[in-house]
Formats: structure tokens, C-alpha cells, sequence
């Protein structure tokens, strides 16, 4: 009798019980039923599904999109395209991205379909959807250029750039290599952000390929995320699939492929539409955010994370910039809109500062205007290693 009262204690207290002799971890299979309802709810039913590699893109009503999970948005109308004039900027190298016009049937937009491992990366990632917005983190550095509030009354309403597109290595799963353009308002409890770039994070996409994303965060009310993992960013593009991974990426010293990338408000809506390449990705609806009706800090940057007292990933092409488009990696065509003026390059060093964290581990070089092509543009990235803090 005690041999059985101890095994049912101990049964218990491990959540698990015995059925025809075999030991079931009840935790464990609760788990997987959530994630399996949870599977339901934001796996849409398709109008038509998509075997892409190694994943599916299911055709989903726009209407029915998962953004509008989100209780805010319940009774959200569905801006199709911006109320202010599209900027468009010539380039023969936008193939990093590819774009299909008859992905999706009209009035569907591509969602890649969730599975229960991208459930679980993304419950791991819960806890630091809102840390995306503290710089000051152990492990992690940037370099890069950035706007900044002189007299602050300066009011951004967007900003863009053409990025060059990497594949460094990383090692492991917590690390982070990135480059991306942000709009940014609010103090240090109530800071609100959109970013969008590219980016090599295995936590997020399950592998060490770069990818294309997008991201916000609202410190305020703890929320945010990347792509699609929650319900927010609302995609009118019908040919392009968030969370694809980028098809050519940038050889050092050899072939450079870049994406074109734009965060802009609508000043009718109140909306953040995201464009990449000259498309309109979608938009982020202006009630996701408590204290992001323009921002008062922006930029262009390389960042890099790790675990601390790791050494840090490479950033950007691997190597310090050295005044070379094919061997360091760039933004050009950097450009901002203020109150009065709509895509704007930074005209003098008040507006834009260039900085790096760590020059032992990572350069920057920003010398404003230089032409035609670059427009104004900066160069940044390197090797990593120990880089402290």
C-alpha cells in the first residue's frame, strides 16, 4: 500500500498519470492540444494553398486576415492603399525579393501557414517582444546612423532607404544579425517603434537563412512582435509571402542585392504603411499604438545580438566598411520626411549622427551627400568577436 500511495504522489506531483502501464505527462498533453486549438484559430480556411519550399502559403480572405484577431481591430475598415502619393525609386538590383502577381486570387492576401513549431518559437519569443524596444541589453550592438531631436519639435513621418542584403553566419539560435530603417516616439516606459529590414534570427524563423520582416512594439501596453506572430499588421500585397526567406543575398567584393524598403504614416488614416520595393506591403492601423502618431527618433542600422559574454555575430558584410559598396555593406538613398518636406535626405549632421557602440567590433562611415546613385549613404558592418558589455 505504500509503494502505491508513493507512486501516486509522485505521479501527481510530475503531472502525469498511468494508462495500461504506460506514464503520460498530462502537461505535456495539454500542451499540445492548446497548440493545436491555437493552430485553428490562426490558421485561416484557405481559398486556395500553396506548396512553397519547405512551407505553405495559404490564399486567406483579406477580410479575414489574422490582424483582425486583434480586438482592437474588430470593426477595422481595410485601407487598400495609401491616401499620400507613392514615391518611386529606380533600381535594376531589387531581386532579393521576389514579388508574384498571380500568387494569390484578388481579394486574398498569402499567409505562410503556422505550425505548432512556429507556435512554440514564438511562445519563447513572448517575453521579449517588448525588450526589441532597450538598447542598453546585455550582448547587443549597433552601428549605424540616426535621427535625432535637436530642438524637439522635430516630427518624423517617415523614412526609407535601399539596404544591402547579407547571409552571415550565426551560431546558435539567441543570436541576432540585422540591418533595418525604424520610427520610434515615446520616453523610456512608453517608447512605441516600427522597424523593417532584413535579418538572420533563427529563434524567430527556425533556420539561419535572411529573411525580409517587419516589427513593432508598444512598451505602454506590452505588446508587439515580428511578422504575423501576432495580430496586427494588416497585408494588402497579394504577391508577396511574410516570413519567405530572402532569394539572393550579396557576395563580398562581387554581386550586391538590395531591397528598397519605406515606413510612412498616413496622415488620413493615422495608419504606418510598410512598402518594399515599390509595393504596398500593408500597413500597421494607427490604434496599436499609445504614443506613435510620428516619431521623434529614426535611423538607419546594423545590429547584432548574442547571450552575453558570448562573442558577438558578424554584422553587415563581415567587415569594416572601407569606403567600398561591393565589400562593406550600405545604406543608400537614405531619405526622411518631416512636417513640411516628404522624403528628405538628413541635409546636414544635426539631423543625422552616425555612431557604433563598439568600434573594435563594428564601423560606420557617413559622409551625407555623395551622388546620383548612393544618394546619401552610409557603410557599416564587421567582424564581431568579443565585443564586452
Amino acid at each position: 500500500m505504500k509503494i502505491i500511495v508513493f507512486l501516486c504522489l509522485y505521479l501527481a506531483t510530475n503531472n502525469c498519470y498511468a494508462v495500461d502501464g504506460r506514464i503520460t505527462n498530462i502537461s505535456r498533453d495539454y500542451e499540445d492540444l492548446d497548440l493545436e486549438r491555437h493552430q485553428e484559430l490562426v490558421n485561416k480556411p484557405p481559398l486556395k494553398t500553396i506548396q512553397a519550399n519547405g512551407y505553405i502559403v495559404d490564399c486567406i480572405d483579406i477580410n479575414k486576415q489574422p490582424a483582425f484577431d486583434n480586438p482592437l481591430l474588430k470593426n477595422h475598415k481595410i485601407q487598400l492603399k495609401p491616401s499620400f502619393e507613392d514615391t518611386r525609386t529606380n533600381s535594376t538590383i531589387f531581386s532579393s525579393i521576389g514579388f508574384e502577381d498571380d500568387l494569390c486570387p484578388k481579394g486574398t492576401v498569402p499567409i505562410r501557414k503556422t505550425t505548432k513549431e512556429d507556435l512554440i518559437r514564438a511562445k519563447q519569443l513572448s517575453n521579449m517582444n517588448v525588450g526589441i524596444l532597450d538598447k542598453d541589453i546585455p550582448g547587443r550592438h549597433y552601428a549605424g546612423v540616426n535621427l535625432i531631436n535637436v530642438d524637439d519639435n522635430r516630427r518624423y513621418f517617415a523614412i526609407s532607404g535601399i539596404i544591402d542584403v547579407y547571409n552571415l553566419p550565426v551560431k546558435n539560435a539567441d543570436q541576432i544579425t540585422s540591418a533595418y530603417i525604424y520610427l520610434q516616439n515615446g520616453g523610456v516606459n512608453d517608447k512605441n517603434v516600427i522597424m523593417a529590414g532584413w535579418e538572420v534570427h533563427p529563434k524567430v524563423f527556425g533556420d539561419g537563412k535572411t529573411y525580409f520582416f517587419i516589427r513593432w512594439a508598444d512598451k505602454t501596453k506590452s505588446k508587439g512582435c515580428t511578422n504575423l506572430i501576432c495580430p496586427g499588421f494588416v497585408q494588402v500585397e497579394p504577391g508577396y509571402v511574410l516570413g519567405k526567406p530572402v532569394a539572393y543575398t550579396s557576395t563580398y567584393n562581387g554581386k550586391q542585392f538590395e531591397l528598397l524598403v519605406e515606413i510612412a504614416h498616413d496622415r488620413n488614416t493615422n495608419n504606418w504603411w510598410v512598402r518594399l520595393n515599390n509595393r504596398n506591403l500593408g500597413y500597421y492601423p494607427g490604434i496599436l499604438f499609445s504614443n506613435l502618431a510620428f516619431g521623434k527618433l529614426g535611423g538607419w542600422t546594423g545590429m547584432t545580438s548574442t547571450t552575453p559574454g558570448s562573442p558577438s555575430p558578424p554584422m553587415g558584410s563581415g567587415r569594416f566598411p572601407d569606403n567600398n559598396l561591393y565589400r562593406s555593406c550600405y545604406f543608400r538613398k537614405m531619405k526622411f520626411q518631416t512636417d513640411t518636406l516628404r522624403n528628405v535626405g538628413p541635409t546636414n549632421y544635426e539631423d543625422a549622427v552616425a555612431s557604433t557602440d563598439n568600434p573594435n567590433c563594428f564601423g560606420v562611415q557617413f559622409n551625407g551627400y555623395n551622388d546620383d546613385i548612393q544618394g546619401y549613404s552610409m557603410l557599416f558592418g564587421g567582424p564581431g568577436g568579443i565585443c564586452g558589455k
